[in-house]
């Protein structure tokens, strides 16, 4: 089974085949060229793919605390509608004597 590939793990292993190439100069054919186009187009979709996920667990944490709100805001007002239970309770009286 084939691992899915990383963004870390995709730089590091970019990183350590130029690393080899530090001291004596690196030419490229028109192959490696592409290798390494095809690789960083697929740096760019994983950076992508990262940046959305962290946009969206941050727009749901955002939702959370709005729904929070949202709540506190609705218990407090709620809290205000009701009556309280001294003097404010009507009990009807049907000539019983007690």
């Amino acid at each position: 089974m084939k691992s899915h590939a990383t963004l870390s793990q995709e730089i590091t292993i970019l990183e350590s085949e130029f690393a080899p190439h530090e001291q004596s100069g690196l030419s490229l054919s028109g192959g490696d060229v592409v290798r390494i186009r095809k690789r960083l187009t697929l740096l760019g979709k994983l950076a992508r793919n990262f940046e959305q996920e962290l946009a969206i667990y941050r727009l749901i944490d955002a939702g959370r605390i709005q729904a929070s709100t949202i709540e506190r805001t609705t218990l407090d007002i709620a809290a205000d509608l009701i009556l309280a239970a001294e003097g404010n309770v009507i009990r009807p009286d049907f000539g019983k004597k007690k």
